[in-house]
């Protein structure tokens, strides 16, 4: 047994010393110990004390590492533990801030060899579409089982949240926000990120508050039987630009100009395009009423049908038939509901949904025309 000498008293107030914990004999823990009393440093040749001065060592230094905002956290944080006091004789020691991240960082170097793991410290930005600040609330919560927690968080600035507590290794993360004016188009119920994406998610944007979205065609969708005035069938009715030209003397029709899809006497029945269109760019999920705005018309020729079509989740659905009088007229068909699911628009579906126009022109003479069609989204 090595012999302890008092030689001279230390000039700072305290140091930590190392002992072994009574459960099982390997644990490490530290106490803060008076300048003066005996010190296991004295034992300069112990391998097993010098790997403790080590690991103490490294564990300053992780503690030093911290950011302000981890530290003031640690400071927080109160426990009880265990070490021998003398003799073998077991006390308790209540620990706080930094003497007990010290103290768990020794345990975490002497039984794994890897230093404890800390939680993510994030900052996410509350911002609008121009990445400015908002000045709003910014939660974020993590999946952990099957129930959401909250991440406690704190303002720096305005806009800018800290989350200085976010848990390592979650099945799922979850930020949302609020300010007056906007909303936010990711709704927790909508949204999982991963942890990797969650560690690089540094801007959470809000929208504008808008009663009302316009769809625009923008391409193609699966059925393309109309005829039109030229070869792109979606760019025929992407705006209203058609002409007319009524008849002269005692002709029975005029005849369209400009851009439209039409449809003649033949064949002896109803036939359609489908188009896809621009996604959402606001929260659809907050859907009320899906409406599609379309502009019909016939030559002077009587007789001829219009209605809308659309196809979601791979069905096809009309509208009310309207009987367009001479040159043209606009009309809107409502879809309050999915007519598939019977329930409310999702995001999904809207970004899915292909929709169109059916024509039928009844006699021999004259054209039945579609100008324009586009569809309007209105929100909650």
């Amino acid at each position: 047994m090595a012999t302890v000498r008092i030689k001279k008293a230390r000039e700072q107030e305290a140091h930590f010393g190392l002992y072994r914990t009574s459960v099982g004999g390997s644990q490490s823990i530290f106490v803060r110990r008076k300048v003066g009393e005996p010190t296991d440093y004295m034992h300069t040749k112990s391998r097993k004390l010098k790997r403790q001065r080590d690991n103490l060592t490294l564990a300053s230094q992780h503690y030093a590492n911290l950011t302000p905002s981890q530290k003031a956290i640690t400071r927080r944080h109160i426990e009880e533990v265990e070490f021998i006091a003398s003799h073998g004789k077991t006390d308790i020691k209540l620990l706080q801030g930094r003497q007990l991240f010290i103290s768990k960082e020794i345990h975490s170097l002497a039984t794994t060899q890897k230093q404890t793991v800390l939680p993510y410290e994030l900052c996410i930005m509350l911002v609008d579409e121009n990445l400015s600040p908002l000045e709003g609330i910014l939660w974020l919560r993590h999946l952990k089982g099957s129930e959401w927690l909250e991440v406690g968080k704190e303002e720096l600035a305005t806009g800018s949240w800290l989350f200085s507590e976010t848990p390592r290794g979650q099945a799922a993360y979850r930020p949302y926000g609020e300010a007056v004016g906007y909303f936010d188009p990711l709704t927790p119920e909508t949204q999982e990120l991963s942890e990797d994406e969650i560690r690089a998610y540094h801007y959470h944007k809000l929208l504008l508050t808008v009663d009302s979205e316009i769809l625009e065609p923008v391409g193609v969708g699966d059925i393309t039987q109309l005829l039109a005035s030229d070869t792109i069938h979606w760019l025929m009715v992407k705006r209203e630009d058609a002409g007319f030209i009524p008849p002269n003397g005692g002709g029975m029709w005029g005849w369209f100009t400009g851009d439209y899809v039409y449809k003649t006497w033949w064949p002896p029945y109803e036939q359609a395009d489908l188009y896809h269109f621009t996604h959402p760019q606001f929260a659809a999920q907050h859907i009320y009423k899906l409406a599609v705005h379309f502009v019909a018309g016939r030559d002077t020729y009587p007789y001829g049908t219009a209605r809308t079509i659309l196809k979601t989740h791979g069905y096809t659905y009309y509208g009310q038939l309207q009987h367009p009088p001479c040159w043209k007229q606009s009309y809107v068909q409502d879809y309050p509901l999915n007519p598939q699911t019977n329930k409310v628009w999702t995001r999904e579906e809207v970004q899915s949904l292909q929709a169109g126009i059916c024509l039928e022109k009844e006699g021999s003479w004259g054209v039945v025309m579609c100008d324009h069609l586009y569809i309007k989204l209105h929100y909650i």
